[in-house]
């Protein structure tokens, strides 16, 4: 691996993001060992924004919301100097808008999808998503965003090469489901949008049950290491979690709204590190630790990468 791209998003304990830190008060250890970081930047880079959306029946209700959110995604999200394109998933994949600078053409492709078939190939429109994202060159940061439910039906690629296959593209991945599971989605006479409890992560042994979001750094790692498709109900929040990125749950227009602005904000006021590892890295998982030396304050950054065996 030549060059490890490292985003990393600072807060204080108000959950304000820190922007005044140097790059004197960053450390990164790769396997443990202190890395030199060749370049810093506070978010000075263009963003390239693989917009994933999912357009299966199973959420028609959420139409409405998502067409809206065109406008908001190309102000906040794109910015004045990021490109965008536009995939959605059900039955098939389509790119309805390759990669583009256009506001009015990204806000086209998202006012224009419609929510018919029933399957979910979410793998197979994330695995597209990379295959993009890997054509756009420096100084473009890579960024996956996924619009649907924590759910895949009948995908041919499974999750754990998609993480991996971003790890090696410097890909982080963000994300907002309508809900933790399609259950939440189809809620009874007596229960309100929300209302209902997130489905426990239920995983094949020996990595127990976990549920809360401290959690998902743990699980993500687990699937770089060991490779599977049997996570269930969270798997964008696994996936947004072992690329460094984050998983909103929402709702209704204003949720979807506050996500957007809150990633947006989060990208344009992210440092970048990035270093040549010291040694070669070992096959297998590479986990890197990013310190800062000023108290008080959290970080979240990629956990790691993947090396393929066959180099």
């Amino acid at each position: 691996m030549n060059e490890v791209i490292v985003p990393v998003t600072v807060t204080n304990k108000k959950g304000e993001l820190v922007l005044d830190l140097s790059k004197a008060d960053f450390h990164v250890f790769d396997s443990g060992v202190e890395q030199s970081v060749d370049r810093f930047d506070l978010a000075g880079d263009p963003l390239a924004v693989a917009l994933v959306i999912e357009a299966s029946s199973h959420i028609q209700a959420m139409a409405p919301t998502i067409h809206g959110m065109g406008i908001i995604f190309t102000e906040t999200v794109m910015a004045l100097s990021g490109e965008a394109a536009v995939i959605t998933y059900d039955s098939t994949v389509e790119v309805p808008q390759p990669f583009t600078q256009d506001h009015d053409a990204i806000e086209k492709a998202i006012a224009g999808v419609e929510f018919q078939a029933p399957d979910k190939k979410l793998y197979d429109g994330m695995a597209k998503a990379v295959e993009l994202l890997r054509t756009q060159p420096s100084p473009y940061r890579r960024i996956m965003l996924v619009v649907g439910e924590s759910q895949d039906y009948h995908s041919t690629v499974k999750l754990s090469q998609i993480v991996r296959d971003a790890q090696v593209a410097n890909i982080t991945i963000y994300s907002i489901g309508p809900s933790s599971s399609a259950a939440d989605f189809r809620y009874g006479s007596n229960e309100k949008p929300g209302e209902r409890k997130p489905l426990p992560l239920r995983l094949p042994k020996p990595l127990p049950p976990v549920s809360t979001d401290s959690d998902y750094l743990a699980v993500a790692i687990w699937l770089l290491s060991r490779g599977t498709n049997e996570i269930k109900n969270h798997q964008l929040e696994v996936a947004a979690a072992s690329t460094g990125g984050i998983h909103y749950r929402a709702l209704r227009d204003e949720t979807i709204r506050t996500a957007l602005d809150r990633i947006g904000g989060e990208l344009h006021a992210q440092y970048v590190l990035s270093y040549s590892p010291r040694t070669d890295p070992p096959s297998g998982f590479n986990e890197i630790k990013v310190t800062v030396s000023r108290a008080n304050l959290t970080l979240r950054a990629r956990p790691g990468y993947y090396v393929s065996a066959a180099r």
